[in-house]
């Protein structure tokens, strides 16, 4: 979705934002409790299962096993969520929230984008993390003044939402606190830049933090489908500090391509 705005400056000014707004304040231990649901952006390259046309044949038992592994990590962590926190499941209802909340941001862009006002994506504080507001503001002021107008609409939703993964976060103590979950969402949008109509079908993985509790919920990124060959435990080195920034910035931009397809790397 609006890969024809390629603007040359993401790479340089996303290292440029800090992450560490909040955690600088306090240098030493975090109590998570006490921190924003803003700040809780996509802190680990989750699991996403590849499509089966994605997994050669002779891959299939393997992928299959981790699927399964995967539905069993998800249903511990609906246990957990039950135990620990204590409020009903409502995954219909969380869905339709998030779809509500993704139609708002991309019209929110559009908006900030034919206004060349990176300012009008403040609206998006009750809709979106802290740093995809950051990578927002990026793309918008990025975005080419020749250019007169933009739009965006879904024409359809083409699959049934599901999640995908559930993940309980705790606190300090252990105990679930909030919960963070990635969506699969199937559409076919329209988009229109200076009268030039194109129609796309994207297969988006969105992550979601949400407070259970004041069910605050909010839209932080994207990821995407797996290599094959990935186990579900993440690659990336959690305790390596300027890594984790990087990541934590690159995947808020959901209008980033994948990069098995444009080779976008973390340098």
């Amino acid at each position: 979705m609006f890969k024809l705005i390629k603007p040359n400056r993401i790479q340089h000014n996303v290292y440029r934002i800090s992450i560490a707004n909040y955690s600088d304040k306090k240098k030493n231990k975090v109590n998570i409790s006490q921190m924003p649901l803003s700040y809780i952006g996509v802190m680990s390259d989750l699991y996403v299962p590849p499509s089966w046309s994605r997994v050669p044949i002779l891959y299939w038992p393997k992928v299959l096993i981790k699927r399964i592994s995967l539905f069993a990590l998800n249903t511990y962590m609906i246990v957990k969520f039950k135990q620990e926190i204590g409020v009903p499941l409502n995954f219909n209802k969380w869905k339709d929230e998030s779809i509500e909340k993704f139609i708002n941001i991309n019209k929110t862009f559009t908006k900030s984008c034919n206004n060349h006002s990176s300012k009008i994506i403040d609206q998006l504080n009750n809709h979106a993390g802290k740093y995809l507001i950051d990578m927002l503001k990026i793309r918008s002021n990025s975005f080419p003044k020749s250019s007169s107008s933009i739009s965006w609409e879904i024409k359809s939703i083409d699959k049934n939402p599901k999640i995908v993964l559930f993940n309980v976060i705790p606190d300090q103590n252990g105990l679930g606190l909030f919960v963070q979950y990635i969506m699969q969402l199937k559409t076919t949008q329209e988009i229109q830049v200076d009268g030039k109509k194109h129609v796309v079908e994207n297969n988006d993985y969105l992550v979601y933090s949400m407070n259970p509790i004041t069910e605050e919920l909010l839209l932080v990124g994207k990821l995407f489908e797996c290599d094959y060959k990935r186990g579900l435990k993440g690659e990336l080195d959690m305790f390596d500090q300027k890594t984790m920034q990087k990541f934590l910035l690159l995947a808020a931009d959901i209008y980033r391509e994948d990069p098995k397809t444009s080779k976008q790397k973390l340098e």
